[in-house]
């Protein structure tokens, strides 16, 4: 409202604002919303990443406290050993093995808790009941293994069920000592040639294992400068017999492979110094957000084309693409540069809309306490 004097008196009309004026309330107002808008967006897409990151994460760190867990635990004394050996498999089916796995195999410590768990894992209800209580009816239950305190434990990953999927799936299992009920762990025939378990011995741990390194240090291995695997004296291996039976097969995949300067083997097995274990793992609802190979690429070609380059992982990371590991070198908005043929794998030509996987790294180390003199030399 607008007032003016006059002659006469106070006159007052009233005035509304313009079409021009509104027009540019709104164009102001569209464009504030639009940012806040944007802003949300960037917000909540942030957090979304950082809760998937997180959840992965997570998965990743429960899966190795367990197998650190388990490898602190090893017995050294004469009833343990330690077996690591690698398994090819036919992941997609085409008549060549593509894919390798480790297995791990050994004798652990464990206490009472895990140890009565295990005593009463197969009994029925009433024998438990009588175990727990005293009752006259143990009289009639099966006799319990000797209690010395040691099980053996087998973990192994086997291809997922999908051919489309490169990922394997952690299996776990265990054993009590002299549970004759069982087949042993540590057997030779424990693994079938095709290698898997026998039926029923291992339990699924968790899915998504997109690569699971293991290193051992030998007694030789020099670490100052970071872990390198290879045949030479100050080098770690990647796999393990601590009674040198030659029970990894070398003939399988160099992976299986000895390290250099091992001692003779004595009445008690040889353990590793230290073990590194590397860990990616990529979830069904991670292969959502992969990126894609745009065009075909012969075996030498070092510069990969993409549809998203925000969906690949850091420099000095690692991508699976098609039946081949590759270490990304660079990235930028629409390709990467990566090094062709990583983790023992052969550059190969790779078709167009071949999916990019790759998973987040966690690296842990476990130093292995060994028993009386750090090194046990045969006799």
């Amino acid at each position: 409202m607008i007032c003016r004097r006059n002659q006469t008196g106070a006159r007052c009309t009233q005035r509304g604002m313009t079409l021009i004026e509104l027009l540019t309330a709104s164009l102001l107002a569209a464009f504030i919303m639009m940012g806040l808008v944007r802003l949300l967006d960037l917000t909540l897409d942030m957090w979304a990443k950082g809760e998937v990151r997180r959840e992965g994460l997570e998965r990743s760190n429960t899966v190795l406290g367990l197998l650190a867990d388990d490898l602190r635990s090893l017995h050294g004394g004469g009833a343990g050993d330690l077996v690591i050996d690698w398994q090819p498999f036919d992941h997609d089916g085409d008549g060549l093995p593509d894919r390798t796995w480790p297995r791990l195999r050994f004798v652990r410590q464990v206490d009472a808790g895990a140890l009565q768990r295990l005593r009463l894992r197969d009994l029925t209800e009433v024998q438990r009941e009588a175990y727990g209580m005293g009752s006259t009816l143990a009289a009639a239950a099966p006799p319990m293994p000797d209690a010395t305190g040691l099980i053996e434990v087998a973990w192994a990953v086997l291809p997922a069920d999908r051919s489309d999927d490169p990922t394997g799936i952690l299996l776990r299992g265990e054993r009590l000592m002299g549970d004759d009920t069982r087949d042993s762990l540590m057997g030779t025939n424990f693994f079938r040639s095709n290698g898997a378990p026998a039926a029923g011995s291992l339990l699924e741990v968790g899915g998504g294992i997109l690569w699971l390194g293991i290193e051992c240090a030998t007694q030789t291995s020099l670490m100052r400068e970071g872990w390198h695997v290879g045949s030479a004296l100050a080098d770690a291996c990647t796999s393990w017999d601590a009674f040198r039976r030659e029970r990894p097969d070398l003939d399988l995949t160099p992976r299986n492979e000895p390290g250099a300067g091992m001692p003779a083997a004595g009445p008690r097995p040889i353990l590793p110094r230290r073990i590194r274990i590397v860990l990616e793992m990529e979830r069904a609802k991670d292969q959502k957000r992969r990126t894609t190979l745009l065009n075909p690429v012969t075996a030498n070609t070092t510069r990969l084309e993409v549809d998203n380059g925000e969906r690949l992982p850091e420099p000095g990371g690692f991508v699976w693409v098609a039946g081949e590991w590759m270490e990304v070198v660079g990235v930028s908005a629409d390709h990467m540069t990566v090094r062709r043929g990583a983790r023992e794998t052969r550059p190969r030509e790779l078709p167009m809309g071949a999916m990019v996987h790759y998973g987040k790294r966690v690296v842990i180390e476990v130093p292995i306490p060994l028993h009386e003199d750090d090194w046990r030399v045969g006799n």
